[in-house]
């Protein structure tokens, strides 16, 4: 069974070797998280990066990156999920993304925002935002490369979401509220 716990300094290494082993994440990017891992650990707080860690047993699965965004009322981002191949499917990316839209909620989050690539590596980060009730709102065409556009869903967070306590990772129900977000001219 997957156990989900907010990451510890000493989760660090793991953490990049989760995303040097993800078959999908690079050097550039594992010094980015690197990067966000060492402000958080430094500083913790509210308005910090949140980072959750998977674990089966003594081996950890999975990392998830999480926070309020700057400039925002009550809008959150979750800027990284990431899993080993062989922990793919295991559940531990879904457990991840709830417990972090659990915490954004329970602490007055209104939106969650998830941006991530067209490129077919990500297929199964997307399942999992199509399964907690996310929507695809935008595509920005190249974002990324040729041919490989930045697809941004959104979720509304909702108390009536939420998992009861003795639900807590098993719940396949959506977590975020229904319905798309429409933009309205003003």
């Amino acid at each position: 069974m997957v156990s989900i716990r907010p990451s510890e300094p000493e989760d660090r290494a793991r953490i990049y070797n989760i995303l040097m082993g993800s078959q999908i994440f690079g050097k550039v990017d594992a010094d980015c998280v690197d990067e966000m891992f060492e402000q958080a650990m430094a500083k913790p707080g509210p308005d910090q990066y949140r980072f959750l860690s998977a674990w089966e047993g003594d081996q950890m699965l999975a990392f998830g990156c999480y926070g309020m965004t700057s400039l925002t009322k009550a809008t959150w981002d979750y800027y990284w999920l990431c899993a080993l191949p062989e922990a793919r499917g295991k559940g531990a990316g879904s457990a991840l993304m709830r417990h972090g839209i659990a915490q954004a909620t329970r602490e007055g989050g209104r939106l969650m925002v998830l941006y991530t690539s067209s490129d077919l590596r990500y297929a199964f980060a997307q399942r999992i935002f199509d399964e907690l009730g996310f929507s695809l709102h935008t595509i920005i065409p190249e974002y990324y490369d040729v041919g490989d556009d930045l697809k941004i869903y959104v979720g509304r967070l909702s108390e009536s979401y939420l998992p009861s306590e003795h639900d807590a990772g098993h719940d396949r129900r959506p977590i975020v509220a229904p319905g798309v977000l429409q933009w309205q001219k003003r």
